[in-house]
């Protein structure tokens, strides 16, 4: 198979970008309120690191179809194609769901349903590297599990 190191590279690339959008969501989910004031929280701090994540994330999701990371999947698995349509559009709509987040006004900010929609997100995000990571460890026969 002349492709054959295509996708382990790709694979690997992949996880560590998985790593860095991790340690950015865990910023997001630290700036919530805590039970005592501190000065790196709140729904500001919470909207600011939105913003730092919007870049990375969006980079992460154009770096997969650059790298036609779903293509070399189902090359070599064609049984996951639904799951790499189902990923593939999950792109779209989690970076819509952050522009939405972030342009909330900052008094929209302090209700409820922000902070609720935001955690929602944050897991929905997570979701979707876990679900991708799984993809790729099954698809590589479990050769990338221990990179993650």
């Amino acid at each position: 198979m002349a492709n054959a190191p295509v996708l382990p590279r790709v694979a690997r690339n992949v996880v560590a970008e998985h790593r860095a959008l991790r340690n950015l969501l865990a910023e997001v989910e630290e700036a919530f309120a805590r039970p005592r004031p501190h000065a790196a929280s709140g729904p500001d701090v919470v909207a600011a690191r939105l913003d730092t994540l919007r870049g990375p994330l969006a980079a992460h999701f154009e770096e997969e179809v650059r790298a036609r990371l779903f293509e070399e999947i189902e090359d070599r698995a064609p049984d996951q194609a639904t799951a790499c349509a189902r990923l593939r559009a999950e792109h779209e709509g989690l970076i819509r769901r952050l522009d939405a987040l972030r342009a909330a006004s900052p008094e929209a900010r302090r209700g409820p349903t922000w902070t609720r929609d935001v955690r929602a997100f944050l897991d929905d995000v997570s979701g979707h590297e876990e679900r991708e990571t799984d993809l790729l460890t099954r698809t590589l026969d479990g050769s990338i599990g221990a990179l993650d």
